[in-house]
């Protein structure tokens, strides 16, 4: 009995674009070929700047499988709205109450794989408030999608302490 659901679950028509599908196969492809990252980092105004090989996919990329909405319950969470043929942006309606705000996905015309990635993170209660704006760029060619760059730009407040603002960027090296 267990099995068969786990099966159903897997082939389940998917309301939104499959971003975690998305995200999980770059990992993997990332996790492989050990690209260099050029990456900038400023914290509260101090910056810091390194290239390495030496990255944890699945934890740099773990904003990015947050920001997928194809969760059962959120299926009518989001109003889908298409400015041109290659972009959706998914809006969450104002009387829900999720973390990820909005996602906007810019499709390549000739591989119909993103080219743009954006979302808005956000969340809030009496001792926390972040905001997170993630940003994800691929290019290439059908065979060769690539993650080129990527920023995680926003803040962290915590009701005892100041507002920390972060902004981290990197350009991917194949």
């Amino acid at each position: 009995m267990g099995c068969d659901q786990s099966q159903e679950k897997s082939t389940e028509k998917k309301v939104y674009y499959d971003l975690k599908g998305f995200i999980e196969t770059k990992i993997s492809s990332l996790s492989k070929q050990k690209p260099t990252v050029d990456k900038t980092m400023s914290v509260s105004g101090k910056n810091e700047s390194r290239s390495t090989r030496q990255i944890d996919w699945k934890k740099e990329m773990e904003l990015f499988v947050q920001a997928d909405i194809n969760k059962p319950a959120y299926s009518k969470s989001y109003a889908i709205s298409k400015p041109d043929s290659l972009t959706t942006v998914y809006t969450l309606k104002t009387e829900e109450n999720i973390p990820v705000k909005s996602v906007m996905i810019r499709m390549d015309k000739n591989t119909g794989d993103p080219v743009i990635i954006k979302a808005l993170l956000r969340s809030e209660n009496k001792l926390y408030q972040s905001e997170k704006n993630i940003e994800l760029h691929c290019g290439g060619s059908r065979a060769q999608w690539k993650l080129t760059s990527y920023s995680i730009r926003g803040y962290q407040k915590l009701a005892t302490m100041d507002k920390k603002d972060f902004d981290i960027s990197a350009n991917v090296k194949y």
